[in-house]
């Protein structure tokens, strides 16, 4: 038994630590297309990691009818609520939302270093973060937020935790951690709070799953028909 929570521990959790680990990357300055890079390289080896552990082994990604509508009706709705405040014709309602809804409260995010993804730049890296963001970090993130660490918290033979049965504490928690690892934090937290509901009404991963890649595939496609690149 310790030895299949450990083997299911590694799939829901590492390729999630390495993606992290790419992150950190580019938290130091670096020259225009370094974060481009890093992310195109992130994506391959992470969705490598994917393959290699097979994660929904370890976690329920069983089939109920109407869970794929479903998801995608979340998606939707979470892009809207993702990208509407910075979408407006009004600069200035952008302006509070960026200094006050966005990390770090009280000044406005430099997002200069997203112009790398333009596609007049790099065709290529535009694709592999577009790719990257909707179908590798979103199902990575659904496996370790809402199939690991939302049952972890709530008891630590977690693996024999049906998903409709987490705690309350342990929901809002792993909303609170998800938010918090985006700097569009509030935002965040309502696409934790949506995906994770998702989860235990579902008792499965794959409509919060569906409703995650959505998500980030619409916000792709947004940016790059409109050059929205700061939401990159």
């Amino acid at each position: 038994m310790r030895t299949l929570l450990d083997k299911a521990a590694y799939a829901l959790t590492w390729p999630f630590f390495a993606w992290l680990g790419g992150i950190a990357l580019t938290l130091a300055p670096h020259g225009f297309y370094f974060p481009a890079y890093v992310y195109a390289g992130k994506t391959l080896l992470c969705a490598g990691l994917l393959l290699l552990f097979r994660p929904w082994r370890f976690a329920p990604c069983f089939r109920r009818r109407g869970d794929v509508a479903l998801g995608l009706l979340v998606g939707l709705a979470v892009y809207v609520l993702w990208a509407l405040p910075e979408s407006t014709p009004w600069p200035a309602v952008t302006e509070w939302y960026r200094r006050w809804l966005v990390m770090f409260p009280g000044a406005l995010p430099d997002y200069s270093a997203s112009w790398c993804y333009a596609w007049g730049h790099s065709p290529t890296l535009a694709l592999l973060k577009l790719a990257g963001s909707a179908f590798v970090i979103a199902p990575i993130e659904e496996f370790f937020f809402r199939g690991f660490l939302m049952r972890w918290l709530t008891q630590r033979d977690w693996q024999a935790l049906p998903l409709h049965a987490v705690g309350r504490n342990a929901f809002w928690a792993t909303a609170l951690v998800f938010a918090f690892e985006h700097d569009r934090y509030v935002g965040g937290l309502l696409a934790g709070l949506a995906y994770g509901a998702l989860a235990t009404r579902t008792g499965s991963l794959r409509a919060p799953i569906v409703a995650h890649v959505a998500t980030n595939l619409l916000l792709g496609l947004h940016v790059l028909l409109r050059g929205a690149y700061h939401f990159w």
